[in-house]
């Protein structure tokens, strides 16, 4: 048999049984949550919210080979990005479109009659691709989030700290924190309410909204809250203090922000450079495009390039990476 059928049934085939225990996994998951949430309510009438969790098994997912670490920093990771995700889901989605970017690679290359060889490793460059789309997507939303989170959590404890100031309560404060503040902070803010109004330990709710949320700057505040309640003082002049230090941060990484993104900018436009004039030689003269694609030192030199190409955008991107 040709090894290049054989690659594309085997990509078509996993597809679609991936798409198909996914398909069912949606339809099954709803009921079987429920059920689990409802036999075992007694039981988690207290918990803080995000930390219980019940999730129908899925025997493919669970047989790759991801830690339980593994998986609760996953689910953890979808929490901060605001994903209703469970990490089933997530995982299956990364594996389909693994699946699903090496079959339309193979079926391109293999319509175009490249070299056997090539088409293998193209095919095999496009599921990491795929593997790694998903991952990159939930970065990218979990980055913005948290800085969306930062740039409301000033104005969210300066209510918190005129509600104490006037006289009324933690939970009084905090509702009225959760009711004035927009989303994502403030649906974030109702939870820890509502595990506060059913009895949770306050100190593990906190945590657990920090934990949830993911941003230094709640840490801070999150952690100044549980000191005075250890030892005492007054809340609202804390808060305020954490107030000011988190408008001064906010500020700075905003600066450092704008900085950065002009030189990935550059970087950008750099790393498009030689790609482009590769394309006009392409262009101009298209037995060098045939070179780079039917010869054996030709594709050495492609990969060669491409490998360079990402591996520079990388170290850049890296060094762009400044911690305030």
């Amino acid at each position: 048999m040709d090894p290049m059928l054989l690659l594309i049934a085997v990509a078509c085939a996993g597809s679609i049984a991936l798409a198909t225990i996914y398909a069912f996994e949606r339809w099954s998951g709803p009921r079987n949550s429920m059920r689990a949430r409802l036999a075992t309510a007694p039981r988690q009438a207290l918990a803080p919210a995000g930390v219980l969790r019940q999730h129908r098994a899925v025997p493919f997912i669970e047989r790759l080979p991801i830690s339980a670490e593994g998986r609760e920093q996953t689910q953890l990771d979808l929490d901060r990005a605001g994903l209703r995700w469970r990490v089933q889901e997530y995982l299956g989605l990364r594996l389909g479109l693994a699946l699903g970017f090496a079959l339309i690679a193979s079926l391109l290359l293999g319509a175009a009659g490249l070299p056997l060889i090539l088409s293998i490793v193209v095919a095999l460059l496009a599921m990491v691709g795929g593997w790694l789309a998903p991952r990159h997507y939930l970065n990218r939303r979990r980055r913005k989030r948290m800085i969306e989170v930062e740039s409301q959590l000033p104005d969210a404890l300066t209510v918190i700290a005129k509600s104490l100031r006037a006289g009324t309560g933690l939970l009084q404060a905090l509702g009225f924190a959760a009711d004035e503040t927009p989303a994502p902070l403030g649906p974030e803010l109702g939870s820890a309410l509502r595990d506060l109004q059913l009895g949770a330990e306050p100190v593990q709710v906190f945590r657990s909204l920090a934990a949830r949320v993911g941003s230094p700057d709640l840490d801070i505040a999150v952690t100044a809250i549980i000191i005075q309640r250890t030892v005492g003082g007054s809340l609202a002049e804390i808060l305020s203090n954490v107030t000011g230090t988190i408008r001064e941060r906010v500020k700075i990484q905003r600066e450092v922000r704008v900085l950065v993104t002009r030189q990935m900018l550059q970087a950008n436009l750099t790393a498009g450079l030689p790609v482009v004039i590769c394309l006009l030689f392409i262009a101009i003269s298209p037995d060098i495009g045939r070179a780079l694609i039917n010869t054996t030192a030709g594709n050495i030199a492609l990969g060669f390039a491409a490998f360079m190409e990402i591996a520079g955008l990388y170290v850049v991107r890296r060094m762009a990476v400044i911690e305030v």
